[in-house]
Parts: C-alpha cells; sequence; structure tokens
C-alpha cells in the first residue's frame, strides 16, 4: 500500500485505532504499515477491468475466510460490516464527469464492472460512512439506500502540520520562489487535471493577465499540450509547476487563495489543509468539502465549474483590500479547528462499536 491520499486516511485510521486498544488487520495488495497484521489481496494484471476485479474477489476470499469480528472498507469491497465511500461515487461521476454519451459509458465492460462492484458494496453494508452530505444525497439517490444506513463523518486534517506562516515567513518564501511581493498568489492542487477542473480555472485567469499573480499548480508537472495552450493563452509566465511537494503546507500558506474548481470531489481534503494554513479556498458545489468553504463565505463556493463562474469569483476575490483578505483567511482558518483526526476517530470508533468487538479490519486497494 502506497500512501497516496486514500492509503495515507487508511495509515491515520489504524494508527488511531490501534493507539486506542483495537487489534487492526490491513487487507490490501500490499502493506507498508510497520507492525499490523496483513492479510494479502493481490491485484492481478494491468488494465482497469482486472485489476478491479481481481482485487474485489480476493478480497471477498479474505473476508470471508478470515476470523475477523468485524470489517470497515474503504474502497469498493464486499462483503463488509461498515462501508467508507471516499473515492467518487461511480454512478454519479458517469452523470457530473462526462457532458455526451453518458447513455453509452454506461453499458461500457470498465463503467459496468465498476457500477456492479460499487452496488454490490452498497447494498452488502451493514452501514456506510461518506465524507459528506453530497455524497450521502448521492449514495441515497443512486442506490435507494435509506439515510438512516448512511452517516456523514467529515475528514479530519492534521493541524500541527498545516497551520498559517508568519507574514515574515511568508514574504520569505516567496521570495525563495522568485514571487514578486505584489503580486496574488493562487494555488491550485491536484494530479486529475481533468477531474479537479484546470482547464476552467486557465480560461478564468485569462482574463486577468493584467493584474499580477501567478497559479503554483502542485501535484502535477503538465503535459505538452496543456502547456501549448497556456502559452496560447498568454499566461505563459503565470503558471509555475511545481509538481509533487512533500511540504505542500508551505505552498498552501504563502497563498492568496487556493482554488479547486472540481468537476467532482467527494472531499477534497485539500481545502481543509490550505484552509488550515489561513488560506481562504474556493471550490464548486461538486466538492463534498464545499460545505466547509461555504462556511467562510458563501461565494468561495460556486454552482458549477465553468469558466465564468469562477472568473465572477476571482473577481470578487481580486477586489477585496488586503486587510479583507487577511480576515477571511483567518476565519477559513478559524472554522477548520473542529476538522481534527481525534473528533473523526471518536465518530468513527462510535459507528464501528455498533458492529464490533475490539478486532478491526480494514481493507484497502
Amino acid at each position: 500500500m502506497g500512501l497516496g491520499g486514500a492509503e495515507a486516511h487508511c495509515a491515520n485510521v489504524c494508527a488511531w485505532l490501534t493507539e486506542k486498544g483495537h487489534n487492526v488487520t490491513v487487507v490490501a495488495d500490499k502493506s507498508l504499515l510497520p507492525g499490523l497484521p496483513f492479510s494479502k489481496a493481490p491485484v492481478w494484471g494491468r488494465g482497469s477491468i482486472l485489476k478491479n476485479l481481481s482485487f474485489f474477489l480476493f478480497v471477498s476470499k479474505v473476508l470471508n475466510t478470515g476470523d475477523f469480528e468485524m470489517s470497515y472498507g474503504l474502497s469498493r469491497v464486499a462483503p463488509v460490516d461498515v462501508l467508507r465511500i471516499s473515492d467518487p461515487l461511480h454512478a454519479a461521476w458517469l452523470d457530473l464527469g462526462y457532458h455526451r454519451g453518458n447513455k453509452f459509458r454506461r453499458i461500457r465492460p470498465r463503467h459496468r464492472l465498476l457500477l456492479w462492484m460499487e452496488a454490490k458494496a452498497i447494498r452488502e453494508a451493514k452501514a456506510i460512512v461518506t465524507n459528506s452530505r453530497l455524497v450521502k444525497n448521492q449514495v441515497q439517490h443512486y442506490y435507494s439506500i435509506c439515510a438512516e444506513k448512511v452517516t456523514v463523518i467529515y475528514n479530519g486534517v492534521d493541524l500541527k502540520r498545516f497551520r498559517p506562516m508568519t507574514q515574515e515567513d511568508r514574504v520569505l518564501a516567496k521570495k525563495t520562489m522568485g514571487i514578486s511581493d505584489d503580486a496574488t498568489v493562487f494555488v491550485f492542487a491536484g494530479s486529475d487535471l481533468r477531474r479537479k477542473g484546470l482547464s476552467q480555472l486557465l480560461s478564468a485567469l485569462a482574463q486577468f493577465r493584467e493584474q499580477p499573480f501567478i497559479l503554483l499548480v502542485a501535484g502535477s508537472m503538465g503535459n505538452r499540450n496543456l502547456k501549448k495552450r497556456i502559452e496560447e493563452m498568454g499566461l505563459g509566465q503565470n503558471v509555475k509547476w511545481l509538481g509533487y511537494m512533500k511540504d505542500i503546507e508551505r505552498v498552501y500558506a504563502l497563498a492568496d487563495l487556493f482554488i479547486l474548481p472540481t468537476y467532482y470531489d467527494p472531499f477534497a481534503n485539500t481545502n481543509l489543509e490550505a484552509m488550515a494554513c489561513g488560506t481562504p479556498a474556493l471550490t464548486t458545489r461538486q466538492n463534498g468539502a464545499a460545505e466547509v468553504v461555504e462556511q467562510v463565505a458563501p461565494w468561495l463556493v460556486v454552482e458549477r465549474p465553468f469558466h465564468r463562474n469562477i472568473t465572477e469569483a476571482l473577481g470578487a476575490f481580486t477586489a477585496l483590500p488586503a486587510q479583507e483578505r487577511r480576515l477571511l483567511g483567518e476565519k477559513a482558518c478559524r472554522v477548520v479547528q473542529k476538522f481534527t483526526w481525534q473528533r473523526h476517530i471518536e465518530d468513527l470508533i462510535t459507528i464501528l462499536g455498533r458492529y464490533s468487538s475490539p478486532i478491526t479490519t480494514v481493507t484497502e486497494i
């Protein structure tokens, strides 16, 4: 198990549950969590269909034959006692992410498999945990699941790691990155650039070329076609590709605004991370994290990931005096203080406790 977003969540849950006296077994293709029992559920093949199906079947075999008193699933797996849905709900993504040919996409083998796995995992789980009301409503809508079966537990954020910089450190950080002090700094973070809406963001930023700004893109180095388009839009000097960053908190903290105009995210934790660093976030209604972002200011949540909506919101932000921008960042930081890992785990243990005694297994691809 590598340590991407979902895997890092799994590692945190395992660590907290172990600390609280639970015996945790990890079921996965591989595990990098030292000291924890591990049951292998291999991933076979290279294609998406074979990989997903093989993992699903092997997990089912492990869970059906293993001596576990309860199970907690972190991906499309069955049968589990409690299933957490944190990846995009595939039934919803087919409607939100594709603008043409939805009817035909649903009958393609890959989509049919994912929909079958998703439906089986949801219907066989005794309880479902979602990380936003957005996803809870989608589960009810697409799978006719009663509301009582679904509990919303918002993500946690590491408030020790993600915290504001002093103004002096912020100025120094900008200088180190070659950013002029008068430039407005926007940050975008993500590797799935299409789903996260980078293209729409670039179209919106093209309307602000006369103002000094820079967009820092973390998590990707882009591609040739995208970089060519950026040059054609006259934004070549305004976009800086950072790639994968271990110290992403430093980028969040030096920014003026974090922007994630996603087409669909159950709950993008990058919003919480940026806000914890004292940076307000701008996102879309299709992001479960909008339920937190809107507590700072309703206009920071746009209804659709279209460049016109984003342009309007960016215009409202850039028109703010420096003092009001700082106040917005301070409010963002205050709002996320309650979204701690401890609170997340306490809420989770309450749900798990309804279906288990102290032995717990966590499954993750």
